[in-house]
């Protein structure tokens, strides 16, 4: 089960068929929410294509159905945050 914390957009996961999920799929988070995500779905068994075409392609999953198989590179937070100071600052003077 991952977390908030462990599920970033970008990352590459897998959703397995529950009771609450009607299929299993391979995906890419679009946008993390409180307690689930938006997921595209890329890959998928043939026999799901009817259900598939019926989200468009997408979905949302609560965390605890959601493995990271792969996560995004994450992005220096920092420097980002210099530089909008400093352009701050420099709107001020």
């Amino acid at each position: 089960m991952a977390t908030v914390d462990e599920v970033a957009v970008g990352d590459k996961v897998t959703v397995r068929k529950s009771a609450d999920v009607p299929m299993s799929f391979k995906g890419t988070v679009m946008r993390v929410y409180t307690n689930s995500a938006l997921v595209s779905i890329d890959s998928y068994q043939e026999t799901d294509q009817n259900i598939v075409s019926d989200l468009k392609d997408k979905t949302i999953i609560n965390f605890k159905h959601i493995r990271v198989t792969k996560a995004a590179a994450k992005a220096a937070k920092k420097p980002a945050a210099k530089e909008s100071d400093a352009a701050a600052k420099k709107n001020s003077k």
